[in-house]
Order: structure tokens, then sequence, then C-alpha cells
């Protein structure tokens, strides 16, 4: 990280606490309200209505703070993207004159639109994805306490998840390096188009060569987002059969009276929150190599920094 997003950070600390807090309360609910349906489904399996619809209220009453809390999050959320893409906006035209001078009006334009937008979008989202990293851990505490055997599964698929997000991190970087300078080549040959056809000067040849460039970024763009989805299905698929793996096993245990029927509701509801937490994780490295290409190409207005 380098001293832009150091001082873009500490300036934007409130607006970032208050993601942090209502991001704790959802990501908490989500954990809370399966417990509440688990024992209701254990208090219908034993004829216990009575308690099962006083489950029901407490289940509604907490879906309910859920909403004004993702409500409120989503508030917050805009109030900190406008806050780091105006503190990045300013910092990096502020004193930077120069700098700017030495690039092309593409690749200035690209910045200030583009990569700008991709850091404050992987700044903002590091909050969530740090509170769902917490949120793994309590799953597989949960897991470990259940039974050890649904422990060592989960954990054993998530190592193999994890060395292929790693191993993908390379390819795309290079697809996205690439992305990245087809975009700024044609982005060029736009600006030089539009002031020929302003000049009444317009070329076929310029026109061919803005064709050439769009056909290029649009080459390379397929093969980034192509590469990257299917890093990010080879891991979710492999989550899904892990996940159809504990329902067997789980509904063996329920057979021999080792597990409450309630309790399988709850594997697969937390089952589903891995899934949909690796589906984000799945893109942190993807995310994170984006925002690394487009940090480094924010620093060319700053000479002293470096990635």
């Amino acid at each position: 990280m380098n001293s832009y997003t150091e001082v873009v950070i500490r300036k934007s600390y409130k607006e970032l606490l208050s993601k942090i807090i209502t991001s704790l309360f959802i990501r908490g609910l989500l954990l809370i309200i399966p417990i509440f349906w688990s024992s209701t489904i254990n208090y219908v399996s034993e004829s216990n209505y009575h308690r099962s619809y006083y489950l029901i209220v407490v289940i509604l009453l907490l879906s309910i703070f859920y909403y004004i809390f993702q409500y409120l999050n989503q508030v917050t959320w805009f109030k900190l993207y406008n806050k780091l893409y105006l503190e990045y906006t300013n910092i990096t035209t502020r004193n930077n004159i120069e700098n700017i001078k030495k690039i092309s009006l593409a690749e200035y334009t690209n910045i200030i639109n583009n990569d700008i937008d991709i850091i404050c979008n992987f700044i903002g989202n590091s909050v969530v994805r740090i509170i769902q990293m917490i949120e793994f851990i309590i799953i597989y505490l949960y897991f470990l306490s259940l039974d050890v055997y649904i422990f060592l599964i989960t954990v054993i698929i998530s190592i193999i998840m994890l060395i292929i997000l790693i191993v993908s991190g390379r390819g795309v970087k290079k697809e996205n390096i690439k992305r990245k300078s087809n975009l700024d080549r044609k982005t060029i040959t736009a600006h030089e188009m539009y002031s020929q056809i302003k000049e009444n000067k317009y070329e076929k040849q310029l026109f061919d060569k803005f064709n050439k460039n769009t056909i290029e970024y649009l080459k390379s763009n397929y093969n980034f987002n192509i590469l990257a989805q299917a890093f990010i299905y080879l891991v979710l698929g492999t989550v899904e059969v892990c996940r159809y793996s504990l329902i067997l096993y789980s509904i063996y245990l329920v057979s021999v009276g080792r597990m409450e029927v309630g309790t399988i509701v709850l594997i697969y509801t937390y089952y589903d929150k891995i899934i949909a937490n690796f589906e984000v994780v799945g893109t942190i490295n993807v995310d994170y190599q984006s925002f690394k290409v487009s940090l480094k190409r924010l620093n060319k207005l700053n000479a002293e920094e470096s990635v």
C-alpha cells in the first residue's frame, strides 16, 4: 500500500468505521437466524408447537433488523465510496501537474475514470471480505464442535480451493495488464479520431486503426473475464461436491441418533454461506491483481511512489 492509499484511508476513517459496524451486525444476524430455524424444526419434530410459534416471531424480528442494517450498510457504502473517490481524485491531481503532463490524455482519463473506481471498490469491499473471513472461522469451529469428520472434510476442501485461487493469480494479472494497455491504445485512437472529425479532416486509415484497437481490447477483455470466471466456478463446483457429501454424512448421523434433524438444516445453511463467501473470496485474488495494476498506473502521477 502506498502513501496515497494511507492518506485516503485516514481521511475516510469515519465512513470505514460505519461500514465495519453495519457489516458486523449483518454477518452476525446471518449466523444467528439459521440457529433459530434449526431449533424451530427440532421443536416441530417433537410436536412442541408452542415454542415453534415463539421462535418464528423471534426470526421475524431478527429478519426485520437484518434488512434495516442492510439499508444502513448500503447508505454507508455509497458515502464511503464517494469519500474515497473524491480524496483519490484530489490527491492525484493536486501538486502532480508535471507528472500528468508525462502521460497521454487517454491514460490520464482511464486512470481518473476507471483505475480510481477499481481502487475505491477494492478498499470498500475489503471491509466485508475481512468480516467474511471471520465468519469462515466461526463456521469451521462450529463444524469441529459438531463432528470431527465434518470439520476435516471442510478444511481439506478449503485448502484445495485456496491453492486454486493462489495459482490463478498470475494468469489473471497478466491478462489484466494486457487489457489495460489495449484500453489505453483504443482511447488514444478515439481521441485522435474525434479531433479529426471536429476539424473535418477525417481519415479512413485512423478509423481502421481504431477498429483494430477495439478488437484487440475486446479480445483481451474476453480472455481476462473468461479466465477469471473459470477459476471462480472451479472453486464453486468443488464446494458443491463437498456440501452434498456432508449432507449425506449428516443424514447418516441422524439415522444413528448422533444428530438432530434441525442440525442438517443448519449445516446446509452454513454451507450455503461458505459457498456465497467463497464466491466473493474467489474474486479476491482477481480483484487484488486488478487493484495492484490500477495502483501502479495511479502511481505514474506521483514519481516518488511505487507499488
